[in-house]
């Protein structure tokens, strides 16, 4: 928290360390022997930011609002016809020109076999 107190914005750690006065050793003053005073401060801080946090992704997936908005293809509610996976070795890959061309003459949209 000192660190976010004190640090240039998108500052780096060590650039902010290596640009303060007395180093590592004055961190370790103001954080261990609380030598400015902040240290109920810091630690109000820390539980705040603790007390706050939440997973993006989690809530994302918890939302049904939000996670309609994450779609395997992007102009389509469905699966994309012109995406073509071949399957090899129990995994899926993306279709070679000619095994799209082959998939397409037998009519199936999906998969083809390897």
């Amino acid at each position: 928290m000192f660190y976010i107190r004190t640090a240039d914005r998108l500052q780096r750690t060590s650039t902010w360390l290596e640009n303060l006065e007395g180093g590592i050793e004055y961190v370790r003053k103001v954080v261990c022997e609380d030598s400015l005073g902040i240290g109920a401060e810091l630690e109000a801080d820390m539980a705040r930011v603790i007390g706050n946090y939440a997973c993006e992704w989690k809530v994302a997936i918890e939302d049904p609002a939000t996670l309609k908005r994450f779609r395997t293809f992007v102009n389509s509610d469905e699966t994309d016809r012109n995406v073509v996976f071949v399957e090899e070795r129990g995994q899926i890959r993306p279709a070679s020109a000619e095994e799209r061309a082959r998939s397409r003459r037998r009519s199936k949209p999906t998969r083809v076999a390897a």
